[in-house]
C-alpha cells in the first residue's frame, strides 16, 4: 500500500466546521504526547557499577540478609534483657468455703473477729491486687554465657550478610558477562549470515553461468538457512541472560535494558590472602557462640541467687474489710539431681561446638580450592583469549582467499563452507574466552573476600 492512502483530504475542498481548528489543535498534542511518552519511559540500559550497586541493597536476598541481622540484634535485647529485675502485676477474684483459704483471706482482709468458729469458717470472697518483682543475683554464668552467645552471633549474621552480599555481587557480575557473551554470539552469528548471503550470491551466479552444480548451491543456501538459525537462538538466548540478570536483581518495572559497556577491572594481587573471607569470620562468630553456649550448659551445675519482693493488697465483699502487706527475701536454689539434664545439654553444646570448628576447617580448605581454581581459570582463559585472536585472524584471511577462489572456480562449495565454519567457530570462542576472563577476574576476587567494585 502507498504512502498516498494515508494522506488526508485536502482541507480547501471543503469549509471546516466550527471548532475544527480546536479539535485538530488537541489531536496533535495527543500525537505529540504518544510520541513523548514511550521515549520517556525508556528505559535507561543499567551498567554493571550500578547492577552491582543496586543488587547489594535492593535484591531479594541482600533484604533476606538484612532481616537476619535484625533478628540477631533482637537476640541480644532479649538475652540483656535477662539481667533486669522482673515488675509485674497480678490480680485475681476467688470465692470459697475451705477453711485454710477462707481463713487466711480473712486475715489479709484484717476482719478477723474473736467469735470465728474455726470448725465452721464461712465462705468468703477475696479480690486480690499484687506487684511482684524479681532480680537475678548469681545464675551460675548462664546470664553472662547467653549475653555473649547472642553477640557472637549478631556478628555472624553480619558477617553472613557480607556473605550474601560478596556471592551476590559475583553472581550479578557472570550474569552481567553472560549476556555481553550472548551479544558477541549475536556479532558472530550475523557475521556469518552476511557472509553466507554474499556465498549464496556468488553461488547463484555461478550456476546461472553453468559453473556450479545445483547440489553445491544447496548446500550454500542450507549453510545459510542454518546460520539464520543459529542467529534466532542467540539473540534468544540474549533474552533469556538478560531476564536472569533481571530477576537477581529483583527488578519488576519495564522496560529492562542492559549496556554494552563494562569496566576492565585488574585480578587482585598473587599476595592477597582469603583470610578475610566473611565466611571464616562468620564461622569464627559462631564458634565463639557455641563456646558461650558450653559455659552456659555447665552453669546449670552451680546454684541460683535470685532477689524478690512483693505488695498485696486484698478485699472481700462478705467480710467488709481490706488490708495490705508485703514481702521481700532472697531465693537460693541448686539443683541436686536433675535427671542428668544438665549434663545432656553440656553433650549437645560441645558437639555443637566440634560441628563448627569441623565446618570451619572444611570452609578453610573449601576456600583454598576454591582460590586455586579461579588463579586457574583466569590463566586458562588468557591463554585462549591469545589463541583466538590468532585464530579469528588466520580464518578470517583463510575465508577472504577461498571466497576468492570459489568465485573463480577454483575452489570447492564444501571448502567455501569448511572456511565460514571455522571463522564463526574462532569467533565464538573468542567470545566465550573474553566473558570466561572477566567471570574468572570475578570469581578470584570472591575468592580473596574482595569486593567486585574498586572502591573509590
Amino acid at each position: 500500500m502507498s504512502f498516498e492512502h494515508f494522506q488526508r483530504p485536502n482541507p480547501a475542498s471543503r469549509p471546516a466546521p466550527a471548532g475544527a481548528g480546536l479539535r485538530r489543535g488537541t489531536a496533535v498534542m495527543f500525537v505529540c504526547a504518544a510520541c513523548w511518552f514511550p521515549a520517556a519511559e525508556a528505559a535507561e540500559p543499567w551498567t554493571f557499577e550500578q547492577a552491582v550497586s543496586f543488587a547489594l541493597t535492593n535484591s531479594p536476598d541482600a533484604r533476606i540478609a538484612q532481616q537476619r541481622i535484625a533478628a540477631a540484634r533482637a537476640g541480644i535485647a532479649q538475652a540483656d534483657a535477662a539481667v533486669w529485675p522482673k515488675l509485674q502485676f497480678q490480680s485475681s477474684y476467688g470465692w470459697t468455703d475451705n477453711p485454710m483459704l477462707a481463713f487466711g483471706a480473712i486475715l489479709n482482709q484484717r476482719a478477723f473477729s474473736p467469735s470465728l468458729d474455726f470448725n465452721d469458717v464461712p465462705s468468703t470472697d477475696n479480690l486480690n491486687l499484687r506487684g511482684v518483682v524479681t532480680a537475678p543475683l548469681y545464675a551460675g554464668g548462664q546470664i553472662r554465657a547467653g549475653r555473649t552467645a547472642a553477640r557472637a552471633g549478631a556478628q555472624a549474621a553480619a558477617w553472613e550478610a557480607e556473605a550474601v552480599r560478596s556471592t551476590l555481587g559475583f553472581e550479578v557480575a557472570r550474569a552481567f558477562h553472560t549476556v555481553l557473551k550472548t551479544r558477541a554470539f549475536i556479532q558472530a552469528t550475523e557475521a556469518a549470515v552476511n557472509g553466507y548471503e554474499q556465498n549464496v550470491n556468488v553461488a547463484r551466479k555461478r550456476y546461472q553461468a553453468g559453473t556450479l552444480l545445483r547440489a553445491d548451491l544447496l548446500d550454500v543456501e542450507v549453510r545459510l538457512a542454518q546460520s539464520r538459525e543459529d542467529l534466532v537462538r542467540a539473540r534468544n538466548a540474549e533474552a533469556l541472560a538478560e531476564r536472569a540478570l533481571r530477576n537477581l536483581l529483583g527488578v519488576e518495572t519495564p522496560g529492562f535494558a542492559v549496556a554494552n559497556t563494562v569496566p576492565e577491572f585488574l585480578p587482585p594481587a598473587a599476595a592477597a590472602s582469603p583470610a578475610q573471607r566473611p565466611e571464616l569470620l562468620a564461622l569464627r562468630q559462631r564458634e565463639l557462640a557455641a563456646e558461650a553456649a558450653v559455659r552456659g550448659a555447665r552453669g546449670g551445675y552451680l546454684p541460683k541467687l535470685s532477689a524478690f519482693g512483693s505488695l498485696d493488697y486484698d478485699r472481700g465483699w462478705e467480710t467488709g474489710g481490706d488490708g495490705g502487706s508485703y514481702a521481700a527475701g532472697a531465693l537460693l536454689q541448686f539443683d541436686l539431681w536433675d535427671g542428668k539434664l544438665t549434663r545432656a545439654k553440656v553433650s549437645e553444646a560441645r558437639a555443637r561446638l566440634e560441628e563448627i570448628q569441623e565446618e570451619h576447617r572444611k570452609w578453610r580448605l573449601a576456600i583454598d580450592l576454591e582460590v586455586e581454581q579461579a588463579r586457574l581459570n583466569l590463566e586458562e582463559a588468557r591463554a585462549r583469549l591469545a589463541v583466538t585472536d590468532t585464530a579469528i585472524s588466520q580464518a578470517q584471511e583463510s575465508v577472504e582467499l577461498t571466497r576468492a577462489r570459489f568465485e573463480q572456480g577454483l575452489a570447492l562449495a564444501t571448502q567455501l563452507i569448511d572456511a565460514e565454519t571455522a571463522l564463526t567457530g574462532a569467533r565464538v570462542r573468542r567470545a566465550e574466552a573474553e566473558a570466561d576472563r572477566r567471570i574468572a577476574v570475578a570469581a578470584l576476587r570472591r575468592a580473596l573476600g574482595l569486593p567486585q567494585l574498586e572502591p573509590r
